[in-house]
C-alpha cells in the first residue's frame, strides 16, 4: 500500500486507491453480481462500536458509480437495521397508500431529473426497506443460535462479544444471499 497516512491507507484498502472518489470493493461486487435475495441488501457494512471508522461512509461509497451500489451500514445493538418497523400508529393500509403516493410523486419528480442517481438510490433503498420487513428481523435475531455457537463467536467475553456478534450476523446474512459483508473493528485508526 502506498497511502502515506491512515485515512489514505483505509481508502486504499477499500477502493484500491489512496484518494477518495473510487467505488469500494463491495460496490463493485454489488454492481457486477447483483442480488441473490431481493429482500436483503447486496452489500452490508457493520461496525462493532457506535463510533464511525476513519473516513466514515466514504469507505463503502459507490464513488463515481450510481449511489444505488453503495453499502448499507447496519448498527451494533438491538436494532441493526434502523427504522425497519412501521410506527405503531401507522396501519398497513395507510402504509400502502403512502407508498402509492410516493410512487406517483417519484414518477413526476424523476421525469426531469433522470440524471440524479442519488434520487434513484434513495427510492431503491425505501423499496428495499419495505421488502426487508419480511426477512430482516429473522436474519438479525440471534436468539435462535445455540449457546455453544455464541460461545464460539466470543459472546462470553465482553471484549470479544461486539466483534463476534458482527461475525455471526455476517455469517447469517451470507447464508441468506447477501453477497458482500464488511466488518470494521474499532474506530479511528485501529484498522492496522
Amino acid at each position: 500500500m502506498n497511502g502515506i497516512n491512515h485515512p489514505g491507507g483505509v481508502c486504499q484498502m477499500n477502493t484500491g486507491e489512496p484518494l477518495a472518489g473510487r467505488p469500494s470493493f463491495g460496490s463493485w461486487v454489488n454492481y457486477r453480481l447483483g442480488t441473490e435475495n431481493e429482500n436483503l441488501p447486496v452489500f452490508v457494512v457493520m461496525t462493532d462500536t457506535k463510533a464511525t471508522p476513519i473516513n466514515g461512509p466514504r469507505n463503502w461509497s459507490a464513488g463515481f458509480m450510481s449511489a444505488a451500489y453503495q453499502g448499507v451500514h447496519i448498527h451494533p445493538g438491538a436494532e441493526p437495521f434502523r427504522h425497519l418497523n412501521l410506527p405503531k400508529d401507522l396501519t398497513h393500509e395507510m402504509h400502502i397508500q403512502k407508498l402509492e403516493l410516493l410512487r406517483r410523486l417519484k414518477k413526476r419528480h424523476q421525469a426531469t431529473r433522470s440524471h440524479q442517481s442519488e434520487l434513484e438510490a434513495r427510492i431503491r433503498s425505501y423499496e428495499l426497506a419495505y421488502r426487508m420487513q419480511a426477512e430482516a428481523h429473522e436474519v438479525v435475531d440471534l436468539s435462535c443460535e445455540t449457546e455453544a455457537t455464541k460461545r464460539l463467536y466470543g459472546f462470553a467475553n465482553k471484549h470479544t462479544e461486539p466483534f463476534g456478534r458482527c461475525c455471526l450476523l455476517a455469517r447469517r446474512m451470507i447464508e441468506r444471499g447477501v453477497r458482500f459483508v464488511q466488518i470494521y473493528h474499532g474506530a479511528g485508526s485501529k484498522w492496522d
